[in-house]
Order: structure tokens, then C-alpha cells, then sequence
């Protein structure tokens, strides 16, 4: 009888949409929000997107995309915006996460951006990951927020 009460609870859990497989964290999408809205504040960026993946087959992964205009790219403005992502990642609660996280983003060029949908550096002018070490983070953006 407890075999059948299980696998009732496990079936209206899939079919409501909670999924023990499927971890998606709130807290992790509005920081992709964040560092994309701040990365489109900068004069040198023309856009910026996100994809985030989540799931037992993909785990928790974080894909940033910048581009940037042609004139205006050098390794300052490449500096700015992955301090601008540590930075907001450092000041989020998805830096508590115990999933492993993968945050990690692409820059491109104006003169020649992704194809609407394209993945991969093939074009890209830099990548990199986000993340910074609690010493590091600490030292240069200040003490963390307490978490929920």
C-alpha cells in the first residue's frame, strides 16, 4: 500500500510540474537579468542576452552572450564587463548555491555577431567564466548580502 501512495505522490508531483530533476532557481534568473541589464548600460555594449539550462541531464548552466561595438572593444571595456558579472554575482544569493553552477559568457563584435540562435565561440572576439573567490570578492565588491 505505501509502494502505491509513493508512486501516486511522485505522479502528481510530475504532472503539477514539480520536478525533483528539474532545479530552477529564481534567484539565479534574476541575476542573469542583472549583470545583462548592466551590461546594457554601457555605452560600448549594443546587446546582451542570457540562456540558462537547468536540469538533471544539463545541471545548472549559465550562458552570457555580450556584443560589443567594433570601435569600441579593447581589454578594458573586456575587463568592465566580466567585473560588472563577478561583481553581481558576488552581491547575489546565487553565489550560495551548492548546485555546481557554470556561468560563463561570450563576447562579440559588432562587425560580426551571432546568428539568431547560434551557439559556440566561433566568432566570438573573448570568453571567459564568471566567479570570484570569497577572498577576492571580499576585498574588491565589499561584504556579501545575508541570505534568505
Amino acid at each position: 500500500m505505501a509502494g502505491v501512495v509513493g508512486l501516486v505522490v511522485l505522479l502528481v508531483g510530475l504532472l503539477s510540474g514539480c520536478n525533483a530533476f528539474v532545479q530552477y532557481y529564481e534567484d539565479v534568473d534574476e541575476l542573469c537579468k542583472k549583470i545583462v541589464a548592466d551590461w546594457k548600460a554601457q555605452a560600448e555594449v549594443v546587446d546582451a542576452s542570457y540562456v540558462y539550462v537547468h536540469g538533471i541531464d544539463s545541471g545548472q548552466q549559465i550562458d552570457l552572450d555580450v556584443i560589443v561595438r567594433a570601435e569600441s572593444f579593447t581589454a578594458e571595456v573586456w575587463e568592465r564587463l566580466e567585473d560588472i558579472a563577478n561583481r553581481d554575482y558576488w552581491l547575489s544569493t546565487a553565489y550560495d548555491r551548492e548546485d555546481h553552477m557554470s556561468f560563463q559568457y561570450v563576447v562579440y563584435s559588432s562587425d560580426n555577431p551571432p546568428a539568431k540562435g547560434e551557439v559556440g565561440v566561433s566568432k566570438s572576439i573573448g570568453h571567459g567564466d564568471i566567479g570570484v573567490s570569497p577572498k577576492v570578492g571580499l576585498e574588491k565588491y565589499g561584504p556579501r548580502p545575508m541570505t534568505k
